[in-house]
């Protein structure tokens, strides 16, 4: 995998918050995040919000609003719409209710050039203490409103290395720059073996509905070439548009060395939920495999896709936390 021009980046940023007012989301917790976050950056970014769409405003080329969430290329190869620069990590809990004083911590992972848009990402969630997170219910004498949080903490987290920089806690009166991004130099030295030619396990743990889609039809359960592929694509389309030049894929080796792969064990299983969409005033089917997925084969040239998938995630709704996925690699063998 080659270097791009500029180099593909990821930072990725954890918001450690405190309950004031009981906070009620739906099954779907990374739709709700995604969505609290898009509104209320909006009210605070956007000078057009009587537009129903991006693609009409005149600012959209200068607009962060745009930039980060609603994207827009009119010769992309995607036509209009590209990927988005980021995905949310959800809370994991099974809980959908934050009682006032427990904690409620989620992440954003932004890539390349949208790290410098921090300071939007910034206002959008402190928007979020002033309008509240989650349905509304009623909080005495028939006045309905969202739960509310206070964010205590904010954190830079390298999801590589594992290392973590404080960037705002108790007493801060600012938000440092953070420095530990996870970088392609990264991933290709954590990738790298001593036996290229070496067969390994590969342990996948999905934290997140995963949704891979193939002939039309979302896959019950994980299928290891089509991970690969989509991975391909949604790794390739980030890198050109926020790392300023394609990665050099050879889409044919790749797939050739995936199909080889073999699974071992699959402890996944079907997790069915529903998200809404304000926008297109509909419930949306957001539901896909979770658990536990082991396989094993020779996968040195697909290492460090595989190292970027657990930040970009992968497959559909990856925006709103679904596809997020951690990877352990095994010891390798002569077999």
């Amino acid at each position: 995998m080659a270097v791009a021009t500029i180099e593909f980046r990821a930072q990725s940023f954890e918001f450690s918050c405190e309950v004031v007012a009981p906070i009620v989301l739906n099954e779907h917790k990374g739709s709700a995040l995604r969505g609290a976050v898009f509104h209320s950056l909006r009210r605070v970014g956007c000078s057009h919000q009587e537009l129903r769409s991006c693609h009409a405003c005149p600012l959209v080329k200068d607009c962060a609003v745009s930039y980060l969430l609603a994207t827009v290329d009119e010769e992309g190869r995607r036509g209009g719409d590209v990927p988005r620069p980021f995905v949310v990590r959800p809370p994991l809990e099974d809980k959908n209710i934050f009682e006032a004083g427990a904690r409620l911590k989620f992440g954003i992972n932004l890539f390349a050039q949208p790290a410098n848009f921090l300071p939007y990402l910034l206002l959008a969630v402190e928007g979020l203490e002033r309008e509240g997170l989650g349905a509304k219910y009623e909080q005495g004498r028939g006045q309905w409103r969202r739960g509310a949080l206070r964010v205590r903490e904010i954190a830079a987290v390298n999801l590589l290395s594992g290392e973590r920089q404080l960037l705002f806690g108790p007493g801060s009166r600012y938000v440092d720059a953070p420095e530990i991004p996870v970088t392609q130099a990264q991933v290709l030295t954590q990738a790298t073996t001593s036996k290229p030619e070496a067969i390994r396990t590969l342990h996948f743990t999905f934290h997140s509905p995963t949704r891979l889609v193939a002939g039309g039809k979302p896959l019950i359960r994980p299928d290891f070439p089509t991970l690969v592929q989509r991975l391909i694509e949604r790794v390739s389309s980030l890198s050109t548009e926020y790392g300023g030049a394609e990665f050099s894929l050879n889409f044919e080796e790749l797939m050739a060395q995936a199909r080889a792969v073999l699974l071992l064990e699959d402890r996944t299983s079907w997790e069915r939920v529903r998200g809404y969409s304000t926008r297109q005033h509909q419930d949306l089917s957001l539901g896909g495999f979770v658990g536990q997925a082991s396989f094993k084969g020779r996968v040195d040239k697909l290492l460090p896709l595989l190292l970027w998938g657990q930040i970009t995630h992968v497959g559909k709704d990856a925006t709103k936390g679904n596809g997020w996925y951690s990877l352990q690699v095994g010891p390798a063998t002569d077999e």
